[in-house]
């Protein structure tokens, strides 16, 4: 029996890892795909929230937040990560 994430072209959510006593969330999602070539790799997307603190010419600044998304990949997977098996 394979794994859920090795076994086809599923995604499977990142979840973060939290301290003692606190839930944890998603934080983004891997995927299994192939090259162009054939070869395994996987996709790695990030999402995360940002608060950067705005200011002109030194007058009060304003807080303006915004979602990011960070995508990357990572090219000669020789076995799953999640299950271990060869792929």
């Amino acid at each position: 029996m394979s794994c859920y994430f090795c076994g086809g072209s599923r995604i499977a959510s990142i979840h973060s890892a939290p301290g003692r006593d606190v839930r944890s969330w998603s934080v983004g999602s891997m995927a299994l795909t192939r090259r162009y070539d054939g070869e395994p790799i996987v996709r790695v997307e990030l999402d995360t929230s940002v608060e950067l603190d705005v200011s002109v010419n030194g007058s009060c600044g304003e807080t303006v937040g915004a979602d990011v998304t960070a995508n990357a990949y990572i090219e000669d997977i020789k076995y799953c990560p999640f299950c271990g098996e060869e792929l």
